[in-house]
């Protein structure tokens, strides 16, 4: 495996924690803010409350998305591989399809990081 796509696969496999990360900061700040501007201005409505759902969303789709694009190349990976016998591939497709995020880092650890790198 080459060494660029060893790399971009580090970074996407871990871009969805830093996501998740990103998204409680973000709500947490946010909401915080928006609760005592509601306290000190009961009669309105703060609209920035509204306006930083459009955040979330955007920051809860993109980490949708990478986490299945690096679900969807590790199953690939782990089918094509041919070291891996017909119950190691049916193992890794359940557990990579069940375990969420950590399966990916697991994945990540015990089969993509021990290939020899290619330059």
């Amino acid at each position: 495996m080459k060494f660029s796509t060893k790399f971009w696969l580090t970074i996407f496999t871990f871009l969805p924690i830093v996501f998740i990360i990103l998204i409680f900061i973000f709500f947490f700040s946010s909401f915080l803010e928006n609760i005592i501007a509601l306290e000190t201005h009961q009669k309105e409505f703060p609209i920035e409350l509204i306006q930083s759902f459009i955040g979330y969303s955007i920051l809860i789709i993109l980490t949708a998305l990478v986490s299945i694009g690096i679900k969807i190349y590790y199953i690939v990976h782990t089918n094509n591989n041919p070291t891996n016998d017909t119950n190691k591939k049916i193992m890794w497709t359940l557990i990579l399809i069940f375990g969420g995020t950590v399966a990916s880092i697991v994945y990540y650890f015990i089969e993509i990081t021990p290939l020899k790198t290619i330059k």
